[in-house]
């Protein structure tokens, strides 16, 4: 499962407008602010779209929902952006990332007190898909015991880079370690068929999971 499955396709022809779809994102952060997934989905849909003061209030809000906690997955989202932001902004969050609440955010900001509201968006220009280092992501995710999203941003890793040997390995350590057999069959069998290299440890927690010794 894509870490966006939950949210509109970004990707189709048929895909939304880009605004709805960027109220649609801002609005589940607005609802569930410390749901780490929903703010990375929507830096991601405004990166992706270089939409560059979305892309500010987006990280920003992400910052204030940290509050001072988790340096370093604020750090690479900044650095992950900055191709998409102008000197002031990657300056201002890198100030921001022990003291968010002391910036004044946009009209695009949800949770600064001096943002002028959400309901205007730009028109967004479309652009190739940014490279993510899956693994990172999923460190933060764990980080944060949020396993699922972990187990997700692996899997989504590896239908892009599916003979990422580290990859593979960090995913079966969660399967494992949350005792997810259904999800692990489902992504075994979909994997063997598609031809993909396997490190052994498949076969090994396969075992494990027939109640085999591992």
């Amino acid at each position: 499962m894509a870490f966006w499955d939950d949210e509109p396709s970004l990707f189709a022809e048929s895909s939304p407008p880009a605004e709805w779809i960027l109220n649609a994102l801002s609005s589940k952060v607005r609802k569930k602010p410390r749901d780490l997934m929903s703010h990375l989905c929507r830096i991601y849909f405004c990166y992706r779209n270089k939409s560059t003061e979305p892309l500010f209030a987006a990280l920003l809000d992400l910052l204030i929902v940290l509050n001072g906690k988790g340096r370093a997955l604020s750090a690479r989202m900044i650095q992950g952006s900055r191709a998409e932001l102008d000197f002031a902004q990657i300056s201002e969050l890198k100030r921001s990332i022990d003291y968010p609440h002391n910036v004044r955010g946009n009209r695009y900001s949800l949770f600064t007190s001096g943002r002028v509201g959400t309901a205007k968006l730009v028109e967004i220009a479309k652009t190739d898909k940014p490279q993510h280092d899956y693994l990172l992501l999923a460190n933060d995710f764990i980080e944060f015991s949020q396993l699922e999203e972990a187990m997700s941003m692996l899997e989504l890793g590896l239908e892009h880079f599916p003979e990422r040997q580290d990859l593979q390995s960090a995913l079966l350590e969660l399967y494992k370690s949350t005792n997810s057999r259904e999800r692990f069959n489902e992504k075994y069998e979909a994997i063997k068929a598609a031809g993909v290299t396997l490190i052994d440890e498949w076969r090994a927690l396969a075992d494990f999971f027939d109640g085999k010794t591992l």
